[in-house]
């Protein structure tokens, strides 16, 4: 028996035999007992290998500011599963999820051609992905805002045709399942085109796919550079501009961090200008929900003295950028690394890219099917000549307080890697007594 969403998201963790498997034949009969195929409101959806959850946000909070009434789904959480569908930002109810995974279970028993009744096995993020559509339908939003969890074109949210596709950046990630070449890896991005519905690509040197892929399917392609741009001035760092053929719209900064973000403004503002027609805003609009837009866990800084900088870098694109903000917001002490990553990840480009901006590495293992034993996560380290300065921990709760008893307030810690580090600093009550009692 199945009562809180903590019982049904663990029976959910062991319904189907693989964590993830991509396609949708599975979910679209669901959605359609569900009759969730052909909801009444307008979707954007946003691909892509960084960026995709600022982006989100942008547009989530630009079109609340407009007025309209806003449904957001995202993956994965950092410590409540509701984090991941939200109405007008605000998270859904454990009440509300229940009764969206009690309409789902019960859905997922269907007549066959042999008017047989046959058991439709989902995987946990299927499920979620149909709770976030019978949320939105049932709060009646005006407007749903959908990340793809991977890749693009078989994955669970590209089952609804977009009113809108955007496609923020394009990098190697998720190897086992998209492939190790940009080009292959767009092409399943651009899997979320749709005829005659707009797309947008902020990646600055995008796969030639991509708009090969636009030309075929007949989707009219707006491309960052080419048919919009921003400008920034270092002599005003509070302002930006925007601007395509016809218009130029001077904007307030992003309150989150990081010259990243302008791209994913910029992109998230290319994405409402195309679609005006269905979604109209306004500059004053766009203006507020840049200023409102948050992301946890993107250059979050939660301690002051000494730092703590959470950021979900977890690809050698997101590390880069790490690193750059990093060099660029120098602290006057030492840069401690708390750092773990999943074991299919890059790790070896990540922490080479990282490592010029680290003075002591500390490493925890991850759980799970796709963690990372301690001595294989060391033994990347040491291959590429970094063991020198390194310092590992069986637990997070170790690495706590060791880093508790060796920083200084001039010092700053960067926990990155993973989603799983910066929840475990998140929910973590060894951290939360680290600062609470100094």
């Amino acid at each position: 028996m199945k009562k809180t969403l903590h019982d049904w998201l663990t029976w959910q963790e062991t319904l189907h035999l693989s964590e993830i498997d991509l396609g949708l034949e599975r979910i679209g009969r669901v959605a359609k007992e569900l009759q969730l195929v052909n909801p009444p409101f307008p979707i954007i959806t946003v691909a892509g290998t960084n960026g995709k959850g600022s982006t989100v946000a942008f547009l989530n909070e630009i079109l609340q500011a407009q007025g309209y009434k806003t449904g957001a789904y995202t993956s994965p959480h950092l410590i409540n599963y509701n984090e991941r569908i939200t109405i007008n930002s605000s998270e859904a109810t454990d009440d509300l999820i229940i009764e969206a995974f009690e309409a789902i279970d019960a859905a997922r028993f269907i007549n066959n051609k042999n008017n047989e009744i046959e058991e439709v096995s989902l995987t946990y993020f299927e499920f979620s992905t149909l709770a976030a559509m019978w949320c939105f339908q049932q709060q009646k939003v005006d407007v749903a805002v959908l990340e793809v969890g991977l890749g693009g074109r078989l994955d669970a949210a590209n089952l609804w045709d977009t009113n809108l596709a955007i496609i923020t950046s394009i990098d190697i990630d998720h190897i086992d399942w998209l492939g190790d070449d940009r080009e292959i890896i767009a092409r399943e991005k651009a899997g979320i085109m749709r005829n005659s519905v707009p797309v947008i690509c902020g990646d600055t040197n995008p796969p030639e796919m991509i708009s090969t892929e636009a030309l075929r399917i007949g989707a009219p392609l707006t491309q960052i550079n080419t048919n919009f741009s921003f400008i920034t001035d270092d002599n005003d760092p509070d302002q930006w501009t925007w601007k395509n053929r016809d218009i130029e719209l001077f904007l307030p900064k992003p309150k989150m961090q990081g010259d990243f973000q302008i791209n994913n403004a910029a992109t998230a503002i290319a994405g409402l200008m195309a679609i005006q027609n269905i979604l109209a805003t306004t500059q004053e609009s766009i203006s507020a929900g840049l200023q409102k837009a948050r992301v946890t866990g993107r250059l979050q800084i939660i301690n002051e003295s000494p730092e703590w900088l959470l950021d979900v870098a977890h690809n050698p694109h997101s590390a880069k950028e790490l690193a750059k903000y990093i060099n660029t917001h120098r602290v006057l002490g030492k840069t401690f690394a708390l750092f773990s990553m999943l074991a299919d990840k890059d790790i070896a480009e990540v922490i080479n890219l990282m490592d010029p901006v680290i003075d002591e590495w500390h490493i925890v293992p991850l759980e799970g099917s796709r963690g990372i034993e301690l001595n294989e996560l060391k033994q990347r380290f040491i291959d590429s000549s970094i063991d020198t300065k390194l310092v590992t921990h069986k637990l997070f709760s170790d690495a706590y307080q060791t880093l508790k008893n060796i920083t200084k307030g001039e010092d700053r810690v960067v926990a990155f890697g993973s989603f799983l580090v910066v929840s475990e600093v998140l929910d973590n009550s060894n951290f939360r007594r680290f600062f609470n009692h100094g």
